[in-house]
């Protein structure tokens, strides 16, 4: 496992109306790491899950993300956080029934 250090991540994505979109996020080893889902849309994310993968190629079971889902046009989720979870790769996979576009923040140490 690489040594944790201060790492930050941003991208923007477009989800295409009703199918999952799979964004992975580098967490490249911090052990504690915020992620920021903001909709720059104009409709709702619909579902979200998060897995983990320790070397980035096995990742565990996705778990669902419902706090916060559906996500409104123009707003953010800021509560997917890593505390004492040290991995390489987040997978954030995002869907929306109508499709919309979504920018990413990571920030971990």
């Amino acid at each position: 496992m690489p040594s944790p250090t201060y790492q930050q991540f941003s991208a923007t994505a477009t989800l295409v109306a009703a199918t999952p979109l799979a964004i992975d996020i580098p967490i490249n080893g911090c052990t504690n790491w915020t992620i920021v889902l903001r909709n720059t849309g104009a409709t709702n994310v619909t579902a979200a899950t998060i897995a983990v993968s320790a070397l980035g190629t096995l990742f565990s079971a996705a778990a669902s993300i419902t706090t916060g889902i559906p996500l409104a046009a123009v707003t953010s989720l800021d509560t997917i956080v890593g505390s004492s979870q040290p991995c390489l790769t987040a997978r954030l996979t995002l869907t929306s029934a109508s499709g919309t576009t979504v920018s990413i923040e990571m920030v971990g140490s």
